[in-house]
C-alpha cells in the first residue's frame, strides 16, 4: 500500500512538474511577442517600399517570393503566439455592443485580394444588420481563421460568410466549396497540428493550429463552433454569438465610396526602434503620405512645433522608452493641436491592457506585424473619413 501511495505522489509530482513548465514555456511566449515581431515588422516595411522602386522584372520575381515567404512566417508565428497566449489564460474578454454587417464586411475585404490570387472569390452574404455582443478583436480572429482555412482547402469556387438570427442569438457561417471533411475527421479537426491532405506538412499551409485556436476562442467568449461538412461538397462553420439585449438597431451603412488619395496628408509617426521608424516612413511615403518622424513624445512634439503643420493622423507604438506608451503620444500630440486627431497604436502585444487603453484613449490598434498592404487600407479608412477621435477598433 504504501509503495502505490508513493507511486501515486511521484505520477502527480511529474503531471505538476510538466504543467507547471508548459505554462511557464507559455508565459515566455507571450511576453516575448513584442520582441518576436519587431524585427518582422520592419522586413515587411521594407520589402513593400522596395516594391516601388523595382524595375527589373525578374527583381520583382524576387521580392514576390520573399513577401510570400514573409507571409508564411507571419501566418506561422501569429498562430504559435496566440496558442501560447490562450494556454497561459493571459486572455480577458472585452464584451461590447458591435454591428455585425461592418465587422464582416472588413474581414471579406481583407481577404479578398488573397482568394483571387488563387483564382477564388470571397463576398459577404445578405444578412440582416444587427448588433451582437462580443470581444471584436477575439471574434475577428474566430472569423478570419475559419475564412483563412475555408481558402485554403478550397481549390475552385470561393467562400461566403454570412449570418442568420437564430432565436436571441446569431449564426455567423463560413460556407466554401472546398475538399470537404470525412465523418471520421469532424472530431479531429480542432486538434493542434491536425491537417486534413497535407502529408508533408507543407508550412506553406500553416501548422494545423488555426481551428485549434478558435475552439480555445469559443470557450473564453462562450461562442460555440459547429461544423457541418461531406467530402466532396464544401463545409460550414458556424459560430453562434448573442445579440445585444440593449443597443438598438445601427443606421443603415453608407455606399462604400471610392477609395481616397492620401492627397499629401501628414502622418506622425513615433517609434524607439530607428528601424521600424525608417521603414514606416519609407512605406507611407511611397503611398502618397508625407510623414513626421520622431524617436520619443518630446521629439514629436519639438519636431511639429517647428514643422508648423497641423497632422492629419498619429501613429505610435505602444511601448516606448521611459516607461511611455503610444496613447501618452497620441494625446500630447492632441492637446498640442488642440483637435482630436485619429490614433493607430503599433503594438505586438495582444493582451486586454494594451486594447483597454487604446479604446480608452479612442484609438485603433494594428498588431504586428502588419503588411503595407493593410496598413494603407487602415490609414485610407481613417484619413478618409471625418478626423473626429473614433471608438478603438482593431484595423
Amino acid at each position: 500500500m504504501t509503495e502505490r501511495r508513493q507511486a501515486e505522489e511521484a505520477l502527480e509530482e511529474a503531471r505538476a512538474a510538466a504543467e507547471q513548465a508548459n505554462q511557464a514555456k507559455s508565459r515566455f511566449l507571450a511576453a516575448a511577442s513584442h520582441d518576436l515581431r519587431q524585427p518582422m515588422q520592419s522586413m515587411f516595411l521594407f520589402a513593400g517600399a522596395l516594391r516601388a522602386r523595382l524595375d527589373d522584372p525578374q527583381g520583382q520575381d524576387m521580392l514576390t517570393m520573399l513577401e510570400r515567404g514573409l507571409d508564411t512566417l507571419k501566418g506561422l508565428l501569429d498562430s504559435l503566439l496566440d496558442v501560447s497566449r490562450l494556454d497561459a489564460n493571459v486572455i480577458e474578454p472585452r464584451l461590447e455592443a458591435m454591428p455585425i454587417r461592418p465587422f464582416l464586411a472588413d474581414i471579406v475585404a481583407a481577404y479578398q485580394p488573397v482568394a483571387a490570387s488563387r483564382g477564388l472569390d470571397v463576398r459577404l452574404g445578405e444578412h440582416a444588420e444587427v448588433q451582437v455582443r462580443s470581444d471584436p478583436m477575439l471574434l475577428g480572429r474566430m472569423v478570419r481563421n475559419l475564412v483563412e482555412n475555408a481558402i485554403r482547402y478550397t481549390e475552385r469556387g470561393g467562400v461566403v460568410v454570412d449570418c442568420m438570427i437564430d432565436g436571441d442569438a446569431v449564426l455567423i457561417e463560413v460556407r466554401d466549396t472546398g475538399i470537404g471533411i470525412a465523418p471520421d475527421q469532424l472530431d479531429r479537426i480542432f486538434e493542434e497540428f491536425h491537417q486534413i491532405g497535407n502529408p508533408g506538412r507543407d508550412k506553406a499551409r500553416g501548422l494545423g493550429l488555426g481551428l485549434a485556436i478558435v475552439q480555445r476562442l469559443s470557450g473564453i467568449l462562450d461562442h460555440p463552433v459547429a461544423v457541418r461538412s461531406a467530402p466532396g461538397r464544401g463545409s460550414v462553420f458556424s459560430v453562434r454569438v448573442p445579440l445585444d439585449p440593449v443597443s438598438p438597431l445601427p443606421s443603415p451603412i453608407p455606399e462604400p465610396h471610392a477609395e481616397a488619395q492620401p492627397d499629401g496628408k501628414l502622418v506622425v509617426l513615433v517609434d524607439d526602434d530607428a528601424i521600424v521608424l525608417l521603414g514606416l516612413r519609407a512605406t507611407l511615403e511611397s503611398c502618397g503620405y508625407q510623414t513626421l518622424i520622431a524617436g520619443s513624445i518630446d521629439q514629436a512634439l519639438d519636431r511639429l512645433s517647428a514643422d508648423g503643420r497641423t497632422p492629419d493622423l498619429v501613429i505610435a507604438d505602444y511601448r516606448l522608452r521611459g516607461g511611455a506608451v503610444g496613447t501618452d503620444a497620441v494625446q500630447a500630440i492632441r492637446e498640442r493641436t488642440g483637435r482630436p486627431l485619429p490614433g493607430i497604436i503599433l503594438t505586438g502585444e495582444t493582451g486586454a491592457e494594451c486594447a483597454r487603453d487604446a479604446a480608452e484613449h479612442s484609438c485603433s490598434i494594428i498588431l504586428k506585424p502588419v503588411t503595407p498592404r493593410q496598413l494603407a487600407a487602415c490609414l485610407e479608412r481613417l484619413t478618409g473619413e471625418s478626423r473626429e477621435a473614433k471608438p478603438a477598433t482593431p484595423c
